[in-house]
């Protein structure tokens, strides 16, 4: 829904590149299929998508659910829908180090103004419980949202298999954007059984 959510450009300026949660995406579908689990990344640009239809910010899941719907059509076997976002949390509570390797933290928010949330908040605490288990503190919890000023669904209501993933904060490096993306790869694998 976020797509161009930024993170830390560190030591990339030179190569004219700033790592956003669209990278994430594709480093989590790449790492996906070289662990033998198919897996798609939305490459459409929301943005764009938005500016045509004179859509604001406050829009960005209106716009994801086209794309979501769509993706559901014409994928119907998804086992797993992540909408990966990135917080705004300072860099020393969006990190993490584990055995010597610093991560970004996750936390999972479930929008509990879906009529059947229970099953998107069952999910988040199956792979939190999971994340835990394996990589203890890289999980920031889950956080249950609704009410004024939240989208409260955050297209959760088109399948119990939905999960929003908040993946470390804009000061987090693609380093540890990456290091965590392999850590979720390894529990979604174990997941699904793969």
């Amino acid at each position: 829904s976020h797509q161009l959510e930024n993170y830390s450009a560190a030591n990339l300026e030179i190569y004219n590149i700033t790592p956003n949660v669209m990278m994430a995406s594709y480093l989590l579908k790449d790492k996906l299929i070289r662990l033998g689990i198919p897996a798609i990344a939305e490459e459409a640009n929301l943005l764009e998508f938005m500016r045509v239809n004179n859509w604001k910010h406050q829009d960005s899941y209106k716009a994801s659910r086209f794309y979501i719907i769509d993706a559901f059509n014409k994928y119907s076997s998804l086992d797993l829908i992540i909408d990966i976002h990135r917080d705004s949390i300072k860099k020393n509570d969006s990190t993490t180090t584990i055995n010597g390797k610093k991560y970004a933290k996750t936390l999972f928010v479930v929008g509990l103004e879906n009529p059947k949330y229970q099953q998107n908040l069952q999910l988040a605490n199956k792979l939190n419980e999971m994340i835990n288990q394996k990589y203890p503190t890289l999980s920031r919890g889950i956080l249950k949202k609704q009410g004024a000023g939240v989208d409260g669904v955050y297209n959760q209501d088109i399948s119990p298999k939905m999960i929003l993933l908040e993946i470390g904060g804009q000061e987090n490096s693609i380093d540890e954007v990456l290091n965590t993306v392999e850590a979720i790869s390894n529990i979604i694998k174990e997941y699904l059984g793969a």
